[in-house]
């Protein structure tokens, strides 16, 4: 029921009650709440919203804010131009959050949103964006949600190019040729007290690391160079930052594939960084740096690397006499990788010490599984066992 009258609210009522409006006008307001609400939980509202237009409307109206703002800043008047424009940044914020709900795990709108060209209408914005913390927190939500699962949409980030910019832009940093590297360059300048833009600049990060066209971008910007400047505890604290956590979810998602990770094996001193971080807690993510490391491991042009890192192997091994078992099986699993058709592997694991926690955790693991195909976690840690106990034993 909700839906039909949402039907018919888009396509009759909606334009006289939101478009041509002043943002000051209670019953705009009160429209655009009631259909963001209503795009947020319901997939048939949202298709009605792009047979209705809802995204190319929105589209046209941040075309023309930004053409309204870029023409106000070269008159004079500040009191006067600063009182209209928190009036014309309110109805963008109203236009983007309306996109974000309309977008949010949709991929036909998501297309939709790609063919009015999304990306350069924001990156055309990007210099007012940048004065206000709150219209940037709702741009970076709006591109989280349409970066999500959608590659193309990715890409858009990597190829955009703007237009003309306000007189007063150098003032608040220059754009750069694409939106991608102006999010890179704002992840490298976050303040640390703006905690709220800057989780949610990661995560945007995190969503464009898992396209190839993406990463390409990171590695070329060299932004990854910031991760090794990170700061560890000291004295008594055993718990990583929140920025340190940030950048670990990162370097995860580009590590799932071979390009990514030979990005994070470029970087002099990263695995050196991340077996250090190993040693620190974190409640929420305890064993990232175990999981990238897991993920380096399985491609066979990274193993020489890894394995004349001492320090990796003497973490993963580790791992197999820890008292978590999403960590055994992360450092059963890793070394399996490692050691399967590489010769020089299965001779550096034959060590004492690596050797001997292999056979006692198989050992260990067969008295505490015995019904091991009822968990398949616990059925594949005895697998990765079971064949580093054959490989390490055969000649």
């Amino acid at each position: 029921m909700t839906v039909l009258l949402f039907s018919s609210f888009t396509r009759t009522h909606f334009n006289k009650c939101y478009e041509g409006k002043s943002s000051k006008d209670i019953l705009k307001r009160v429209a655009a709440n009631a259909l963001m609400s209503l795009l947020a939980v319901s997939r048939r509202a949202q298709k009605h919203a792009l047979k209705a237009n809802l995204i190319d409307n929105c589209m046209e109206q941040m075309k023309h804010i930004n053409a309204q703002l870029n023409l106000d800043s070269l008159r004079p008047g500040k009191a006067a131009l600063k009182k209209k424009e928190d009036g014309v940044i309110k109805e963008l914020s109203i236009a983007m959050q309306l996109l974000r709900n309309c977008l949010y795990q949709n991929e036909e709108c998501k297309e939709a949103a790609l063919e009015a060209h999304l990306v350069p209408v924001l990156h055309s914005l990007w210099p007012w964006i940048l004065m206000d913390d709150s219209l940037m927190q709702i741009s970076l939500q709006l591109l989280c949600v349409y970066t999500a699962k959608f590659p193309n949409g990715c890409s858009s980030l990597c190829w955009s190019s703007c237009g003309q910019h306000p007189v007063q832009a150098t003032h608040r940093g220059a754009v750069s040729n694409s939106l991608m590297l102006c999010i890179l360059k704002l992840a490298s300048q976050m303040p640390l007290e703006n905690t709220t833009v800057q989780q949610m600049v990661f995560m945007l990060l995190s969503n464009l690391a898992l396209s190839h066209d993406c990463k390409g971008v990171i590695q070329k910007s060299n932004f990854l160079q910031n991760f090794l400047s990170l700061a560890l505890p000291k004295g008594g604290n055993k718990h990583l930052s929140n920025l340190t956590i940030l950048w670990l979810k990162l370097l995860l998602n580009i590590s799932f594939g071979e390009d990514g990770q030979q990005m994070i094996l470029r970087l002099d001193g990263c695995l050196d960084l991340l077996t250090e971080m190993s040693k620190y807690k974190h409640k929420s993510s305890p064993l990232l740096p175990l999981l990238i490391f897991h993920n380096v491991c399985f491609s066979p042009a990274n193993k020489p690397k890894i394995l004349a890192n001492e320090k990796v192997i003497t973490v993963l091994a580790a791992c197999l006499e820890s008292e978590n078992q999403n960590a055994q099986r992360i450092g059963a699993a890793a070394l399996w990788a490692l050691i399967y058709n590489y010769q020089k592997a299965k001779t550096a694991l034959k060590s004492p010490s690596v050797k001997r926690r292999v056979d006692e955790a198989y050992s260990l693991a067969k008295k505490t599984f015995p019904n091991s195909e009822a968990n398949p976690l616990n059925a594949y840690y005895l697998k990765c066992l079971e064949n580093l106990v054959q490989l390490l034993n055969s000649s």
